[in-house]
């Protein structure tokens, strides 16, 4: 009598403590093939409990987030011991990781050091390049000087990229005032020529390309599997613009509901977006905001897509969706396309998905732009992009 005293005031205390409980109701328990008794019950429980501590630590959603959270344990309890030696040698992956700065730890998070997203681009591009036909190596090359290289008479300190003719006196001249004050051996009169030392003749220089790269991020893209590819794409041309050819500029741009600019430190960690719509209208008028800050550059603009444009932006900014494409989305998207065709820019596309009305609608678009339509396998996405990015930019605008 006594403890049923007792559970009578604990079970008041809780009502009190909790009103917004169903208290009056049965709690819902799924039927099973067997009944638990109490001691399995709460073993089962108390097994449930630890499955999901597991699965928040696994998990590295939360603050200050780290591999040495997991209790090896519990996660040997629940996957065997070939789960702990994983998690040994992800642990010893990311401190090697972080040891060599590929990796940054701010507020508990890890994230991707720019000299790891450097390393991913070029990565990228070799993959790229090893498709690539032998015959087509000679494109990958570019002078940066003027159309038939004239000297200006002036030289200038030597940059990566930089391929004009060396002016030797400068350099050894630019040597010896270097080192001048050292003190040299008997018989040791020899010049020694540093990355500093090094000047190049200067030439008229040729117009670069600004080239305006438009990437899909449906949901689509996702689904389809060829989100891997496009991101790795986007990549390699990046690296390829800004290590091989620096005089041209470069944007890619993410276009789904809405359209943004992306920058280089996040496309690497960048994920597709969940929202529907494909709003390439928004995507071309970046671009053409880009290309108009450059008007004195070759513009390239180079678009991987797999569907129609399902979006638009309405005169007051806003994104409206639309599945099947309304004509007015159409409509705002091929005016767009003219638009940038009347910059000089082309328009080549790269459809992703056979669909007979993506394949209709890319042709008429390129039509109007004066561009052209590829519809590459996602694995040669990349051969097909950096390709037509060298043969894009030897072109000359004609003033």
């Amino acid at each position: 009598m006594g403890l049923a005293s007792e559970m009578a005031h604990l079970g008041d205390a809780l009502r009190q403590a909790r009103p917004d409980l169903p208290w009056g109701r049965r709690g819902q328990v799924p039927d099973g093939e067997q009944a638990l008794g109490m001691g399995d019950a709460t073993s089962a429980v108390a097994e449930l409990a630890d499955l999901e501590a597991l699965s928040n630590q696994l998990s590295q959603g939360y603050a200050g987030a780290s591999l040495a959270d997991i209790d090896e344990e519990l996660l040997e309890r629940a996957l065997g011991r070939p789960a702990v030696d994983d998690l040994a040698a992800l642990r010893q992956m990311e401190t090697e990781l972080e040891r060599q700065g590929y990796l940054n730890r701010s507020g508990g998070k890890l994230e991707l050091s720019p000299k790891a997203v450097r390393r991913l681009g070029a990565t990228a591009l070799r993959r790229v390049f090893a498709q690539l036909d032998a015959a087509g190596r000679g494109d990958h090359d570019v002078a940066d000087a003027g159309a038939a290289g004239e000297l200006t008479g002036s030289s200038r300190e030597w940059r990566f990229g930089d391929e004009q003719p060396l002016d030797v006196v400068r350099t050894v001249k630019n040597a010896v005032l270097r080192t001048a004050h050292e003190p040299t051996r008997e018989h040791d009169r020899r010049v020694r020529i540093a990355v500093e030392d090094f000047e190049v003749v200067e030439t008229e220089r040729r117009t670069g390309a600004a080239v305006a790269l438009l990437v899909d991020l449906s949901y689509s893209m996702a689904l389809r599997g060829t989100w891997g590819a496009a991101k790795s794409t986007a990549m390699a041309l990046h690296s390829l613009v800004t290590t091989r050819f620096p005089q041209d500029a470069i944007e890619i741009i993410g276009f789904a509901s809405t359209a943004q600019v992306l920058k280089p430190s996040t496309l690497a960690e960048l994920s597709v977006d969940t929202l529907q719509g494909t709003n390439l209208q928004h995507g071309l008028m970046l671009a053409r905001r880009f290309l108009a800050r450059h008007h004195d550059a070759e513009p390239v603009v180079l678009v991987v897509t797999d569907g129609e444009p399902t979006a638009h932006l309405e005169d007051d900014g806003t994104p409206f969706f639309c599945w099947p494409p309304m004509p007015e989305t159409i409509a705002r998207t091929v005016a767009e396309v003219e638009r940038v065709a009347r910059s000089g820019a082309t328009v080549n596309v790269f459809a992703l998905d056979p669909d007979p009305g993506l394949v209709h609608f890319v042709h008429d678009l390129t039509e109007r732009a004066g561009g052209r339509v590829f519809t590459p396998d996602s694995d040669r996405l990349g051969e097909f992009v950096v390709a037509d990015y060298l043969r894009s930019r030897r072109g000359r605008r004609s003033r």
